[in-house]
């Protein structure tokens, strides 16, 4: 009888740590409507959105596309900080500073896409930083 308690025990245990871990501490959303093209042409615009209706008090706030866009959109305001990764598992590939919430309001109303951020169609409104700062997400980047 203890043996099988003991497994019950184990299986629930090993049931529990294949969840996702989530950072209390960053707002994310996450995109699971529409395609890969869809996804990347909402991501600031969803970023800008969620951010300016949230209560503010949070390290960071991201949005995440867990179908085909495989993206990650991460807004530190505390730091300034606009990050993005265009291939999860690759790494960040793209960071920004001096970035607010004016600047954000600034790129969605002209129409800024992930993919224009990615490739540099806004560099005369951002500032790259290089090296990338490491910064929290709920996201796998790495």
């Amino acid at each position: 009888m203890k043996m099988k308690q003991a497994f019950l025990l184990l299986s629930v245990c090993l049931l529990a740590s294949c969840g996702e871990v989530v950072n209390p501490l960053i707002r994310t959303v996450y995109l699971t409507e529409g395609d890969r093209t869809s996804q990347r042409l909402e991501a600031i615009a969803k970023l800008y959105e969620f951010y300016n209706d949230s209560d503010k008090d949070r390290e960071a706030y991201e949005v995440i596309s867990k179908r085909s866009g495989d993206f990650i959109v991460n807004y530190v305001p505390g730091l300034g900080l606009l990050t993005l990764c265009g291939e999860p598992g690759f790494g960040w590939s793209k960071q920004f500073i001096d970035v607010d919430s004016t600047l954000l309001r600034k790129l969605v109303d002209r129409g800024a896409t992930f993919d224009d951020l990615n490739t540099g169609k806004f560099d005369s409104l951002l500032v790259t930083k290089t090296p990338v700062f490491r910064v929290n997400t709920n996201g796998k980047p790495f």
